[in-house]
């Protein structure tokens, strides 16, 4: 059925650069792997997973924003066939097509990091951290406190054994990594990594979340986590099994230092400021963090706790040189 004639056509807002050119070399017939109100994931033809996603999201790695509020209505499923090509993807099931011609092609920024000095990872370290204490979510990476009752009505303590178990592997494997890349033992790296990947509940488990915002950084220009970005990327590209296909399709991502954008921009603004100010850093990065703790449950926050381990990490090795 061609695309003109569909009932329901749907323009694209933008698409990621990498996208574009897989489309023009693969195009073909992919399958949807599942469907969301704001995201639907499609096993795209050449095996990579892309993600159509809702117009107020992120632009992100192999995604599509699209000028729809939600998926709720497209009759899409879980299953279906999608084709691909460089004009469209669609959906003969759902007699729907995304139009791809017109959409604003993005690229995910590169945050170079050779000229910060160490004065201003470390403002950056505590205003994020500062911030993260405050308002991030509790449950994943950050734990909630000890004392019964706590205060904050997000923070949780484990429901049972279970939960009691997952929280005590995280701590044991974010503290086994920190040791690790400290020492610039690539092993140890490998090996606290690979216990981190896939732990936790969830699309992308906080170990696979954390883990992403540290790569994250550790991928950027002129960073001297070199030794954790090639451990890491070792450990995603030999262990693709180990977690769910979103989570390692983004920490794949993430080796490379792409990011969703809210990410990216959040990593720009922590050193647009001076170091000498930082309660007017800790203001100025107060709605781009509020925006990175909105992704998912606790995600923005594992992200984000990945992020400022990084950045205190890069920090120390920085001062040992």
């Amino acid at each position: 059925m061609a695309a003109s004639i569909r009932s329901n056509c749907i323009p694209a807002a933008s698409i990621d650069s990498a996208l574009v050119t897989a489309l023009r070399d693969a195009p073909g017939t992919g399958k949807v792997h599942s469907v969301f109100d704001r995201a639907i994931n499609i096993v795209a033809p050449w095996g990579q997973l892309v993600t159509l996603a809702a117009r107020q999201l992120d632009d992100a790695p192999w995604t599509i924003r699209a000028e729809v509020r939600d998926w709720s209505g497209a009759g899409i499923q879980a299953g279906d066939p999608a084709d691909f090509s460089t004009r469209a993807i669609s959906f003969d099931s759902a007699d729907s097509v995304v139009l791809l011609p017109g959409a604003r092609e993005w690229f995910a920024k590169r945050i170079p990091l050779a000229d910060i000095t160490t004065a201003e990872l470390g403002t950056g370290a505590a205003a994020l951290g500062g911030l993260l204490e405050t308002h991030g979510v509790r449950g994943g990476i950050l734990e909630a406190p000890p004392v019964e009752g706590a205060a904050e009505a997000n923070a949780k303590a484990p429901a049972n054994a279970f939960d009691a178990g997952i929280a005590h592997g995280l701590r044991a494997g974010r503290e086994a990594l920190e040791t690790a890349v400290r020492a610039g033992d690539s092993m140890a790296i490998g090996e606290a990594a690979l216990q981190l990947l896939g732990l936790g509940s969830g699309l992308t488990p906080a170990g696979d979340d954390f883990l992403c915002g540290l790569a994250l950084l550790a991928a950027q220009p002129g960073s001297r986590l070199g030794a954790a970005r090639g451990a890491l990327s070792a450990v995603v590209g030999q262990h693709p099994d180990r977690t769910t296909l979103l989570s390692w399709t983004t920490l794949r991502e993430a080796v490379d230092g792409r990011a969703r954008e809210s990410l990216l921009e959040l990593l720009s603004k922590l050193f647009r400021h001076r170091a000498e100010d930082p309660a007017g850093l800790v203001r100025h990065l107060r709605a781009p963090v509020d925006r990175a703790l909105g992704i998912g449950h606790t995600s923005g926050t594992d992200i984000l706790s990945g992020l400022l381990a990084g950045l205190r990490l890069e920090k120390e090795l920085r001062g040992s040189m």
